[in-house]
């Protein structure tokens, strides 16, 4: 008994001593994490220091404000002391009811009850598995949950604390590794469709992108300009993230590019163009015809794409590519990455200054000044 309370002053101890010295850790974190603003001044907030039959737990609100900016930039994060991780994205206080969270509950909780809170979040259905493989107690669960799209189940990382208080909608990510070089990483995935050409290019610039989304098609007559001033030192790649729950048809036009890039790559630029062209005149009854009479103008194959749209390898790749997302931190599109850094697109000159810096610095942002 005595072995155990002690323990559990230790723990305590441990805990608030993180909680008075994590600033600098969370600043550093949210610093690579967000967006790169040379201007923006970082705030942060200890929100909660919990602590669990099986560990201690930290919800830190990090903000950042830009001089030349009215909105700032939110990150949430909930750390996990023990393990050294830190979930990062959209948190939310779980409804209370009844006697406190216990380990022995907690499966059951998250099996049977948390999905019935996440789709009422979410608008859409959703379960949720515990996992199979034993984890060492902590204060911080991860779990996957599986989102309906209509089309089949997208995989979304969270984080619930022990006690069942507070869940986080999010990837894992270890404190000690810096989240630029982890998204370069996870980025070299070939779920990426590539255009031909530049493999070697010192910039590898990802957008995460949906056809049915209008600040996307505002974006890219931007960037695109920004990236031929950078002619082969740039590869560029683009990750379809449908938005079902708000775009419709968003889903149908991203299995149909990623048929396209599949089978002809050199023409996926002219059809993401096509689909944006027509973007305020679509719906789901009318996607599949605009698709098929892009095959028709670009004097392509129809029985070929027949035989890949919404076939289940190219809707699995595109569930796949939701998930990929999911691991980086994307919730919103555009969202866009430079050699693992998330670069804002609100300003091209001030994107082409970025990729400037992270060419002069061999390519590693971490170094760009």
């Amino acid at each position: 008994m005595r072995e155990r309370v002690t323990a559990l002053v230790g723990v305590i101890l441990a805990t608030n001593g993180l909680a008075q010295s994590f600033e600098s850790e969370a600043r550093r974190f949210a610093s690579a994490y967000l967006p790169y603003k040379p201007n923006g001044v970082l705030e942060v907030r200890v929100d909660r220091n919990g602590l669990t039959p099986s560990g201690a737990y930290l919800v830190v609100t990090v903000t950042r404000q830009a001089q030349e900016e009215k909105s700032a930039d939110t990150l949430t994060l909930l750390v996990d002391p023990q393990r050294r991780t830190v979930a990062a994205g959209l948190v939310a206080a779980l409804p209370q009811s009844g006697a406190p969270m216990t380990a022995e509950r907690l499966p059951k909780y998250a099996e049977q009850e948390l999905p019935a809170v996440l789709s009422e979040m979410l608008g859409t259905r959703v379960r949720v598995r515990w996992p199979t493989v034993p984890e060492r107690p902590s204060g911080v669960v991860s779990l996957t949950a599986e989102l309906s799209t209509g089309y089949g189940w997208s995989k979304w990382p969270l984080s619930l604390s022990a006690d069942g208080k507070y869940l986080l909608l999010g990837a894992t990510w270890p404190l000690a590794r810096d989240p630029r070089a982890v998204r370069r990483e996870v980025l070299a995935s070939e779920l990426v469709e590539w255009d031909p050409g530049n493999e070697g290019a010192p910039l590898q610039f990802v957008e995460f992108s949906d056809y049915e989304c209008p600040a996307c098609k505002r974006a890219w007559a931007s960037i695109k300009p920004v990236l031929a001033q950078f002619g082969r030192n740039v590869r560029h790649g683009m990750v379809g993230f449908p938005l079902v729950q708000n775009h419709p048809w968003a889903f149908r036009a991203a299995v149909a590019g990623r048929c396209i890039g599949a089978l002809w790559p050199d023409r996926l630029l002219a059809f993401k163009d096509e689909m944006y062209r027509l973007q305020d005149t679509l719906s789901v009854e009318t996607v599949d015809e605009a698709v098929f009479g892009f095959l028709v103008q670009q004097s392509l194959d129809e029985k070929a794409f027949r035989s890949c749209y919404l076939k289940d390898p190219a809707v699995d790749r595109v569930l796949a590519q939701l998930n990929l997302g999911q691991q980086i931190g994307v919730l919103a599109t555009p969202s866009y990455f430079v050699n693992g850094e998330h670069v804002s697109h609100g300003d091209p000159q001030a994107m082409a200054a970025r990729l400037q810096a992270i060419l002069a610095a061999g390519g590693l942002p971490e170094k760009a000044p």
